[in-house]
């Protein structure tokens, strides 16, 4: 049987291409977090924090909401959210707490001042059930196709910017 000898111009090239497609990844995905971080964060302060899903008083919670992306080894990760105290029990209400209330005491005032059914109240405490008002699940879906779009960009610009013409075309 006759030797076949098969040589592969360019496939040095190649393999100089995919390496640096592999090395360039990392931050083309650490960016695309940076940014969709970012768009949840607005669409939260501006939309569900603004009227939508919580009315603000204080516009507390709207200021507090903050991004984060920390990389460990190759995982990269993004946080949006609040350390405000009240954040999470608006996100997630209270039905996961014993009893599924929780106790409100005054801050300032000896007393709570509130109405209930026309009929004015005081009293020292008041347990009561908060609904869930997920105002950082509903923009985080809100903004889910644009963070798509987002990621398809980096990968699609790193696969163009670091190949040697064989893998686009």
């Amino acid at each position: 049987m006759p030797d076949i000898d098969i040589k592969f111009d360019g496939l040095d090239e190649a393999k100089e291409g995919m390496k640096r497609i592999a090395d360039a990844m990392p931050g083309s995905v650490y960016a695309g977090v940076v940014d969709a971080c970012k768009l949840i964060q607005k669409q939260a302060q501006t939309v569900h924090l603004a009227g939508v899903t919580l009315t603000p008083r204080s516009h507390f919670l709207q200021g507090s909401v903050k991004m984060d992306v920390v990389t460990n080894g190759k995982q990269v990760v993004g946080r949006v959210g609040s350390r405000m105290a009240y954040a999470a029990i608006h996100e997630f209400g209270s039905g996961g707490l014993p009893g599924g209330v929780i106790t409100i005491r005054p801050n300032k005032a000896k007393y709570l001042h509130f109405f209930i059914g026309g009929k004015e109240v005081f009293t020292k405490l008041a347990r009561v059930p908060i609904p869930r008002r997920e105002w950082l699940l509903k923009s985080f879906q809100d903004v889910l196709p644009q963070i798509e779009e987002i990621f398809g960009r980096k990968i699609e610009l790193t696969l163009n910017s670091y190949s040697t013409g064989y893998f686009n075309g």
